[in-house]
């Protein structure tokens, strides 16, 4: 059974943090225009000694300085979005940020430190505002044009790039910008430019000497547009050296199984793929700015975000470390517990992991995905009864949950209600129909149930889906193995073994006693 993966954070009714698609929209309160400033007043009655006259004249001369000029750049007060939403500790941080910039409009590092507060709670339109304003008071700070374009990358990508080049130009030697502009070359599909930037990065840094997640991160997106465009030669070193320097990404894995897949060498595929599926998929970088940024968020945001960094950087005691502490701090937050038990699960701890999952339905009775999960572990366990209370209270909260069906399916089997699980499993396709995993469930029941030709039919879907899973190609290949087709199932092995994705080797000896191996091709 697959787990429920919940969606990052989002604020709900009563403080609650809920899963959501999509960020909500917040009520914004247009910006005013800023008050013109006191001008320099003239001075009091005409002198006639030369020296006040002149200074009479420079007086002037200021005042028509500053009226020409504006009396400095004109900015808008400070964004103020409607707050009512977030948690209280994040308001106070954007409350906090905008008052200062109120009592010292002319600071631009004030105006940045309200750009981090909104950047840090994903205020992206804010943020990016508040960019603008610092980097109108300090033209040549690259610091405020490169957040200004992380503000905006999901907002408005032009601009963005507009915003990084600037940066690159003021600082040629911050290689996140220079990453964050090849990035946005590959979003408007213009590999050529986003390759050359990649380069750029890697010849400032030097290669493998310094920075390495930076060398990682240039050398595996070089190294995968290189291999789109079939020069394999040289995509192989920049992704090999990309692995070395950040072994714990998934991404890197996943690109090498392809590339050595392409260059005939197998077994390095096979390996490459088992490492990829073991890893999490982030690379991550070092970028100290947004580093500074994601600091500044309130203390249970911060640690969160670092949490999911430290999982996707394979450090999971560091990111259930975090998880605790949040929870010291937020003992009532429901999702806090979630995310330990998931955290605490991944570990093989599931005894903990039930409890952890335990607390967030305590805190939060109709929480869907701890629900889900916690159901999962039961079932597992042999509390089938417990497992399916949990799923069919999802299913009261959210109607048609295909993880909740699915998951429904899975314990039906385990009780050996076959028919009830294909109608779990079924149910749960119509609403996924693209989900591999499910069409593996059902072409499982239906070959305990002797359908061979339907089960059959759906493994060859999953193993279409999901080419590099060996376990819905042990399925298929097993499964027509029983139909007395072993030249089908050798080839489903072939094919696999090409793919990095080889099957377990005591069923290949029991394939080979029913017929000889043929010819690998």
């Amino acid at each position: 059974m697959a787990r429920t993966r919940q969606a990052r954070r989002a604020r709900g009714p009563k403080g609650r943090t809920t899963p959501r698609p999509a960020r909500e929209t917040r009520s914004r309160t247009p910006a005013a225009e800023r008050a013109g400033r006191p001008r320099s007043a003239p001075p009091d009655g005409a002198r006639s000694s030369r020296p006040l006259w002149l200074g009479a004249a420079a007086a002037v001369l200021i005042a028509a300085v500053f009226i020409l000029g504006g009396g400095g750049p004109d900015l808008p007060d400070p964004p103020d979005p409607d707050l009512s939403r977030t948690e209280p500790e994040v308001a106070e941080v954007i409350r906090r940020a905008r008052v200062a910039v109120l009592d010292d409009p002319d600071s631009p590092d004030r105006w940045g430190a309200l750009g981090a507060a909104f950047l840090a709670h994903e205020f992206h339109p804010e943020a990016a505002a508040a960019y603008a304003a610092a980097a109108t008071l300090a033209e040549d700070d690259y610091r405020f044009r490169y957040l200004r374009a992380r503000a905006l990358w999901r907002v408005d990508a032009e601009q963005a790039e507009a915003e990084t080049l600037e940066a690159i130009r003021l600082n040629p030697d911050y290689a996140p910008a220079t990453l964050l502009a090849g990035q946005l070359a590959e979003d408007r599909t213009d590999p050529d430019t986003a390759k050359e930037r990649y380069r750029v990065v890697l010849d400032r840094l030097g290669g493998t000497r310094s920075a390495p997640a930076n060398s990682a991160s240039a050398s595996f997106r070089l190294g995968r547009l290189l291999a789109a465009d079939g020069n394999l030669e040289e995509a192989l070193p920049l992704l090999e050296q990309a692995e070395a320097l950040a072994p714990e990404s998934g991404a890197i894995a996943a690109a090498l199984a392809r590339v050595y897949r392409r260059t005939g060498d197998a077994e390095r595929a096979r390996v490459a793929a088992e490492r990829a599926r073991s890893l999490e998929h982030d690379l991550m970088i070092s970028d100290p700015l947004m580093d500074a940024v994601n600091n500044v968020a309130a203390s249970v945001i911060g640690k969160e975000r670092r949490a999911f960094a430290a999982e996707g950087a394979g450090r999971p005691e560091l990111a259930e470390r975090l998880l605790r502490e949040m929870i010291q701090s937020r003992p009532d937050a429901a999702d806090l517990y979630y995310n330990l038990g998931n955290n605490l699960s991944r570990q093989g701890r599931n005894e903990e992991a039930l409890a952890a999952w335990s607390t967030a339905l305590e805190k939060y009775p109709d929480h869907v995905s701890a629900l889900i999960n916690s159901s999962i572990v039961l079932a597992q366990s042999g509390n089938l009864g417990e497992a399916e209370r949990r799923c069919l209270h999802a299913l009261e909260i959210q109607p048609n949950h295909p993880g909740a069906l699915s998951s429904l399916g899975s314990i039906a089997a385990l009780g050996g209600r076959r028919s009830e699980a294909l109608g779990w499993f079924r149910r749960a396709l119509e609403q996924e129909p693209e989900r591999a995993g499910t069409h593996d469930s059902i072409a499982q029941v239906l070959a305990a149930n002797r359908q061979f030709a339907e089960a059959i039919r759906h493994f060859r879907i999953a193993v279409a889906k999901e080419p590099f899973r060996g376990d819905y190609r042990l399925g298929l290949a097993a499964t027509l193995a029983s139909t007395g087709d072993f030249e089908g199932a050798w080839e489903v092995a072939h094919e696999g073994r090409r793919l990095g994705a080889e099957l377990p080797a005591d069923f290949l000896g029991m394939l080979r006693q029913a017929m000889p191996e043929p010819a690998f091709r």
